[in-house]
């Protein structure tokens, strides 16, 4: 099969487009000029159907006996038969015209035919309007093809016949072959001009590309230093002046290979595995500093063969001999090795390294079995964690069951025995008290262990603080507490769960109202920016402090020193600013007040 070139792909595809072209547009505008054609023609045709008609009514109004048939009068009257003769021979379009009585006998023809012989049926002129491009224009160019046209005709609301025109399709394709043939003559014109000149563009056009494609012969052969011809001004003036770059480029990307060895070697040498590369002879090229520290060698000459390694490391040169014997690889294969002066079990991995199956070396790979122990113990330590979880879970939500019936009875039970004494009733409402406190419990743990999802929005922490204020203000405001408020006024709007925030500032404010119940005073709440990418919120009071026998403990579940407190709040709050990939700080000093400051992300 024979191959283009660029030339002949170019002028084939210019060639193509423009064929594709000319027939495009020779179909779109020989289907608009059908269109017209047929249009045109519907429109004389009903021209000369309504002249029929007129001048029939005329003939049955000035008939000289009006009780004569209008039909029977139509039929006889010789000016009208002269009329549609007339009629068609006035339009180029017109095959025939005639009148036809209602059960389609004929009346008067046009061209002679015998009066009573029923017109046949044909397709009507309107169909051939309807049909699309392609249809109409295989009609109008099939043989023998006539459509009529009528227009039916009534006396006093009597239907006494129809007016019948015919076109052949003949009449109209002379319209229409006389425009295909001038898109023909065009086509013939156009492709082998657009020939002629796609050959002299692309001739043009590739020699240039002739010339770059020796530029890039002199770079594959190691000359980097090319000479391009940069006195032209087209774009080809930048591509060669791009391929002397590209060889500068080059020269330099070799000038930095030995840096980039230099790297990769930095790498693998802070690797905690231990990696040896050795030659085909298993002559030490290369060993990195875990591998140092393992054989007591220094990296920097390679110690020679791995037998200078010594005889506590015989397992791992019999091993290596045999992979360079069989030219085989090693996964993972437990051996004892020396490490810091004891005997470690490792997983030694070796990969030869070859090219079109022949041997130039290998890599070996020493990993400590100790260290992946571990890992793996605290991936089984997590997952039993997620199943505790998990079933503590289920357990506070059995247990949250029968409290609810609990409290239905005690309910129940407290209605039926109103009259009872005192103490009863003392005893029913302090058994209630401890229900709802145990349910307050069960589900501030549901809260704490159930997983929570950010519903992110951009949250104006200033805004928020202040909405949370104007709710405290009226029941602390009494006890002679104060809040004050220091806002940065251009703070920053951070991506945050404006719920899981709201419950943060407020457990904290709330516990400074409530260490401050006593004495009152100022709980001063301020914001600002910390460095570039998160705020700072700091909530101060004026409480007695926090012993420092109990600050470790003041996050964790259910630790509390309050008599009625649940433990819960301040886990919450640090689990909540977790979730938000924040940091929350405490600074107490013993009666003088406590700070807590949250650290926010602007974005999560």
């Amino acid at each position: 099969m024979m191959r283009l070139n660029v030339k002949g792909k170019e002028a084939l595809g210019v060639t193509v487009l423009t064929l594709v072209v000319v027939v495009g547009s020779t179909f779109l505008n020989l289907s608009q000029l059908s269109r017209v054609i047929v249009q045109e023609t519907s429109e004389q045709v009903s021209l000369i159907k309504r002249q029929i008609f007129e001048y029939s009514k005329r003939v049955v109004l000035n008939a000289q006996s009006p009780d004569t048939h209008p039909v029977v009068l139509l039929a006889t009257n010789q000016e009208l038969k002269k009329f549609l003769e007339a009629s068609v021979g006035y339009s180029p379009h017109l095959l025939y015209a005639l009148i036809v009585d209602p059960q389609g006998k004929t009346l008067l023809h046009s061209e002679g035919v015998k009066t009573e012989r029923p017109h046949p049926i044909r397709p009507r002129l309107e169909d051939l309007l309807s049909m699309g491009p392609i249809d109409r224009f295989t009609v109008l160019y099939q043989e023998g093809s006539i459509f009529d046209s009528t227009l039916p005709m009534t006396w006093e609301n009597v239907p006494i016949g129809e007016v019948i025109v015919g076109i052949h399709t003949s009449l109209l394709r002379e319209r229409m072959t006389s425009s295909l043939k001038t898109s023909v003559v065009f086509a013939l014109v156009a492709l082998p001009i657009a020939w002629l000149l796609t050959m002299g563009l692309a001739t043009l056009t590739l020699r240039p590309i002739h010339a770059l494609a020796d530029q890039m012969e002199q770079l594959r052969q190691g000359r980097f230093d090319v000479l391009t011809d940069l006195s032209r001004t087209d774009e080809f003036r930048e591509l060669a002046s791009q391929l002397q770059l590209l060889g500068q480029q080059l020269k330099s990307d070799r000038l930095k290979t030995l840096s980039e060895e230099t790297h990769l070697q930095g790498v693998i040498e802070h690797l905690e595995d231990g990696i040896i590369l050795i030659d085909a002879e298993g002559q030490i090229l290369f060993l990195n500093q875990a591998m140092e520290t393992m054989v007591d060698m220094p990296i920097s000459p390679p110690p020679g063969r791995l037998d200078v390694l010594g005889e506590s490391f015989s397992p791992l040169i019999q091993l290596v001999e045999q992979a360079l014997t069989e030219k085989k690889n090693f996964k993972a294969v437990s051996c004892f090795l020396p490490r810091r002066g004891e005997r470690k079990s490792f997983y030694i991995s070796i990969v030869c390294l070859g090219l079109f199956s022949q041997l130039h070396g290998a890599m070996i790979i020493c990993r400590d079995i100790e260290s992946m122990k571990t890992l793996q113990s605290l991936v089984r330590y997590a997952a039993q964690l997620t199943t505790l979880g998990q079933l503590t879970s289920g357990l506070a939500h059995e247990v949250k069951n029968p409290l609810n019936s609990m409290v239905i009875h005690l309910e129940i039970l407290k209605e039926e025995t109103k009259g009872l004494n005192g103490d009863f009733q003392k005893s029913l409402e302090v058994l209630e008290g401890e229900v709802h406190r145990l349910d307050r419990v069960v589900l501030g743990f549901l809260k704490f262990m159930r997983p929570q999802e950010l519903e992110l929005s951009s949250v104006n922490v200033n805004q928020l603080l202040k909405r949370e204020l104007s709710l405290l203000e009226r029941e602390w405001g009494n006890k002679g507490i104060r809040f004050v408020l220091d806002c940065e006024s251009d703070l920053p709007v951070i991506s945050a769960d404006p719920d899981l925030l709201s419950q943060v500032f407020l457990n904290i404010i709330l516990n400074a109202c409530q260490a401050m119940e006593e004495q009152g005073g100022d709980i001063l709440i301020a914001t600002s920016t910390h460095q570039d990418n998160e705020i700072r919120i700091s909530i101060s009071d004026q409480g007695p402090g926090i012993p420092p026998e109990i600050q470790e403990k003041i996050f964790q579940l259910y630790y509390t020193t309050k008599h009625h407190g649940s433990g819960l709040g301040l886990s919450l709050v640090y689990r909540f600013i977790q979730l938000h990939e924040g940091i929350i700080d405490v600074q107490t000093e013993m009666g003088k007040g406590t700070t807590f400051i949250v650290r926010l992300p602007r974005k999560v």
